[in-house]
């Protein structure tokens, strides 16, 4: 089973240029929380440290700030940050520690990885899930990834090895080859984090999750570095409908928060709204949509909760007497 790791507020901040407020970031933290995600990643896109170096656009808060915001409205679900080294030091692992963190991800290229050695000792000491990000993972082969990811395995200070896709490369083909290499020969979890430049995010994602992945990242309507993530929204109905999840969401709370919370922030549309995707779970043709709204208008009636009860009795060609009926049925 896959546990989403949520990324909203950390991958997400790269779209707002990183200046989440940080009444921005509760807002979100306590959303995500509410919807029933139970690991959410804060700060700044490029992690701790980042706001301190010339090269890197400052976070509108400190990663303090951000922390112990966060922690005040997470209620039961636990908050982490990311950490590349060379950007953040080790005293602000011990910071983020003292702040409430509960897990941290290390990042490096996956040419580099033996530097996120010490950084993870260091976490695994203070009591963190450690997270262990293979970034560029796509520039070796499998049968390379599987070296790193034993080597890693070894130092026995990580909870998951995550294949990374930060260019957007690869196909659900790959992801698979990876996983299929790698999951057998490892007892630390494995994780997968793509990203969309081939629209092929969620496709991937799922296909780790086939493939063993114990952790997925997701973001509400894509958000993310480049052409964003999987989009969260899609990826929750997705490994609910193929038994790769335990956790259940509600669907249509997920696409009121996507078009209430997170969209107002956006400077650009992003992400496949929430009536498109409804669409998609519903199996529902667009061209019985206008019939719909007016039969909904005329009982009082959600259009969603009619698209949805229609399309679960007849999705081929319903006739306006069976929504009429079902739209009666909704209303009593």
């Amino acid at each position: 089973m896959a546990t989403i790791l949520e990324n909203t507020i950390r991958d997400g901040s790269y779209v707002v240029d990183f200046q989440f407020s940080v009444e921005q970031s509760n807002s979100i933290v306590g959303g995500l929380a509410n919807l029933g995600f139970n690991l959410i990643e804060i700060g700044h896109g490029l992690g701790l440290g980042s706001s301190r170096h010339p090269s890197i656009r400052s976070a509108k808060a400190t990663d303090a700030a951000y922390i112990k915001g966060a922690k005040e409205v997470a209620g039961d679900s636990k908050i982490g940050v990311f950490y590349i080294p060379g950007i953040g030091n080790l005293d602000d692992i011990r910071n983020a520690r003292d702040c409430g963190i509960d897990f941290i991800r290390i990042g490096a290229n996956v040419d580099r990885y033996v530097e996120m050695h010490q950084a993870a000792q260091l976490a695994k000491k203070l009591g963190l899930w450690v997270g262990l990000n293979l970034m560029k993972s796509y520039a070796v082969k499998p049968y390379e990834f599987l070296q790193i990811a034993r080597a890693i395995d070894r130092w026995q200070v990580g909870d998951a090895i995550y294949l990374v896709d930060s260019a957007g490369c690869m196909t659900p083909e790959e992801v698979v080859s990876y996983f299929d290499m790698t999951r057998e020969y490892v007892e630390t979890g494995l994780g997968f984090h793509g990203h969309n430049n081939l629209s092929l995010a969620i496709a991937n994602t799922c296909a780790a999750a086939r493939s063993g992945a114990e952790f997925v990242d997701s973001s509400i309507l894509g958000l993310g570095r480049s052409a964003g993530n999987a989009q969260t929204e899609i990826l929750t109905y997705l490994l609910n409908a193929e038994g790769l999840s335990d956790q259940q969401y509600d669907q249509y709370k997920l696409y009121d928060f996507a078009k209430d919370v997170i969209e107002p922030y956006l400077k650009n549309a992003q992400g496949i709204d929430g009536e498109s995707v409804h669409i998609g779970v519903s199996k529902f043709h667009t061209s019985y949509l206008p019939l719909i709204e007016t039969v909904a208008d005329e009982f009082g009636v959600g259009v969603r909760e009619l698209i949805k009860e229609v399309s679960d009795v007849n999705s081929l060609d319903p006739s306006r007497d069976l929504i009429e009926r079902i739209a009666s049925t909704i209303k009593s």
